[in-house]
Formats: structure tokens, C-alpha cells, sequence
């Protein structure tokens, strides 16, 4: 298996495009929904891989669906790649879109308390 950083960002581009593909075109679940891998893991030894996904709507029951196929994904990746061992998937809500807009949500919160405090200030002078 390939150690440089280069072939290790091959495999795990190749991962992602091939498991976008059979998600969308092969097991067409409507209850995935509109799915984006953000990210794909792969362990040294090239047997584990976690493939961070988001979700346009009802992110939790799209991931144990889409957890409940990786089987499948699984033997259709085998399919499609030719590495001499297709890691075990595990699919990884990737809540950072979520967690970023709450930030700015409390970042806003914050700059607005801050200019009313200010005002105060000024106010009282």
C-alpha cells in the first residue's frame, strides 16, 4: 500500500467520489436525502475508513440509514477500486457547519451586547 501523502490523498479522494456515486446512483434511498462527504479518514494500514458526511435535512436518520448500508457500499467500493484490501467504512455526521453558524450566531449576540454597552457609556459621560 502507498505510504507518501500523495498517494494517500489519491485513495482517499478516490473513496469519496466512488462512495458519492454509489450512494446516489445504487442505493437511492429517499430517506438519505441530499448527502456531501466533507472529509474521508483513512488508517494507516488502510483497513478503517471514516467518511465525515452532512446532510441537507434530517441528518440523524440519514446516518443510521446510510450507517445501516455501508455493507453494501462497502462490497460495490470493492467493485469499482482496485486496492488489494477495502478498508471497513464507518459513516461520521459532520456537524461543523452547524457548530460554525452557532459561533457566529453567539459572535453576533456578543457584538451586539457589547455596542449596547457602549451606549450606556456613552450615555452616562
Amino acid at each position: 500500500m502507498p505510504k507518501n501523502t500523495k498517494d494517500i490523498e489519491k485513495i482517499k479522494s478516490l473513496i469519496a467520489r466512488n462512495v458519492k456515486d454509489i450512494v446516489s446512483q445504487e442505493i437511492q434511498n429517499e430517506h438519505i436525502g441530499f448527502m456531501t462527504i466533507t472529509n474521508v479518514e483513512v488508517s494507516s494500514d488502510h483497513s478503517y475508513c471514516k467518511i465525515y458526511v452532512s446532510f441537507l435535512n434530517n441528518a440523524k436518520h440519514s446516518l443510521e440509514t446510510l450507517n445501516r448500508a455501508k455493507g453494501y457500499v462497502r462490497s460495490a467500493l470493492a467493485k469499482r477500486v482496485n486496492f488489494r484490501r477495502v478498508p471497513e467504512i464507518a459513516f461520521v455526521l459532520d456537524d461543523s457547519f452547524e457548530k460554525q453558524a452557532r459561533f457566529e450566531e453567539l459572535l453576533a449576540k456578543d457584538k451586539k451586547e457589547i455596542e449596547s454597552i457602549e451606549e450606556i457609556e456613552k450615555k452616562l459621560k
